[in-house]
């Protein structure tokens, strides 16, 4: 199930959307490169980089092993 706006994060200062998620699908993000929200400058908790590609609903392929085998 999809849930936009419960799994966006919220500014505390102004209340708007700064980082609108759909799964993993990120549809907006208004942070600067210091965690303050674009909308009204508040800063927000967290660690925070510039934004770059969005990772998006790929698969990544994972490579398991049994270690009963590998022994």
């Amino acid at each position: 199930m999809h849930d936009v706006k419960g799994g966006s994060t919220y500014c505390p200062g102004c209340g708007k959307a700064v980082i609108e998620r759909d799964w993993y699908d990120i549809r907006g993000y208004h942070l600067n490169d210091a965690g303050a929200c674009t909308f009204c400058g508040a800063q927000l908790a967290g660690r925070y980089q510039k934004f770059g590609k969005p990772f998006g609903p790929r698969r990544i392929p994972v490579r398991l092993s049994d270690a009963r085998m590998s022994a």
